[in-house]
């Protein structure tokens, strides 16, 4: 555990933070976050290409821009839905000297397939529509080429992030929201850290978090703004040593 003593210990820190990966669980627990916000952009999308087709069929449409108008709006709308409004989960792993937390997108397997074979389909569809729409169609097939090649192996990777437990903290939660806050008394970023649980157990990691930090201060509050308006958290917002 990190202390005062070891705040320009970058050596120690840097150690410390790659340590985490190989280090054995004590204590895991994941949490998934709902997304909503890409059902909604996709239907936007969806009544924006069908103002637009419209619009151009008072000219008549041909079948280049069928093609582009239904062939475009299928891959905005799947990647809206699929991506956009993937679950989010985060999985916390905590460790003899840290938590390492992963996070990825929740996707089925469906949905990677969908998007390569979109595009690869691309390069097709655009080389098609050239023949009904004229050489500025190549745009099109050149930015579905690069977008083919890049998605052949498509794959999300999580990201990760390292909390080192720093030896005088304050740990809040909230009532209200189920979040738990460790702040600690120090500039050291990687030793705070902030996160929503499942109110199902919300109190077995508040308790598990008071094992790790065995020096640190434990309030429990209603909301997130109690935790801002707290005296304790204001204070370790200017660790010892600074003005």
């Amino acid at each position: 555990m990190l202390t005062h003593k070891d705040i320009d210990n970058t050596d120690k820190i840097e150690t410390m933070r790659v340590a985490l990966y190989n280090e054995e669980v004590l204590y895991e627990y994941e949490t998934i976050e709902h997304q909503y916000l890409g059902y909604f952009v996709a239907l936007l999308c969806s009544l924006f290409i069908f103002w637009m087709s419209y619009d151009s069929s008072h000219d008549g449409l041909d079948v280049g821009e069928i093609i582009i108008y239904v062939g475009g709006g299928l891959l905005l709308n799947l990647v809206f839905i699929f991506f956009a409004s993937a679950d989010i989960k985060r999985i916390y792993k905590f460790t003899k000297n840290g938590i390492l937390t992963e996070q990825a997108d929740v996707l089925p397997e469906y949905a990677y397939q969908c998007i390569r074979m979109i595009g690869r389909v691309g390069v097709v569809v655009c080389l098609v529509a050239v023949v009904f729409v004229g050489p500025i169609a190549f745009i099109g097939a050149g930015a579905s080429a690069l977008l083919s090649f890049k998605l052949v192996n498509f794959r999300l990777k999580p990201m990760l992030f390292e909390s080192l437990y720093f030896d005088e903290s304050v740990i809040f939660k909230t009532n209200k929201e189920n979040y738990i806050d460790i702040t600690a008394n120090t500039n050291d970023t990687c030793s705070s850290m902030g996160f929503f649980c499942n109110k199902d157990n919300v109190e077995e990691i508040f308790n598990t978090i008071k094992i790790f930090y065995p020096n640190g201060y434990f309030f429990e509050v209603m909301s997130v703004k109690d935790i801002c308006d707290h005296e304790k958290f204001n204070e370790f917002l200017h660790p010892v040593g600074q003005d």
